[in-house]
């Protein structure tokens, strides 16, 4: 499964801005992601995961929109 990241951005209150449109096209396979401290590799895996909201753009998993939260139905 293909993931697809579309105009990625995430300041944090700070001001410090940490993914300023992030777009990257990863094929299936294994990858590493590599860069220099504060280059925003921590803040981009962790909106992957959905343990932060971005700013701005997608993050697409396959046919999976990965940043739309779903909503729970209690019956």
């Amino acid at each position: 499964m293909e993931l697809n990241i579309n105009g990625l951005y995430k300041t944090y209150a700070n001001g410090v801005k940490a993914l300023d449109n992030v777009t990257l096209n990863v094929p299936q396979g294994m990858y590493g992601l590599l860069g220099q401290n504060g280059a925003g590799k921590s803040t981009l895996m962790r909106t992957i995961a959905t343990l932060q909201d971005a700013d701005a753009g997608s993050v697409r998993l396959g046919d999976l929109d990965v940043l739309v939260r779903l909503s729970l139905i209690h019956i």
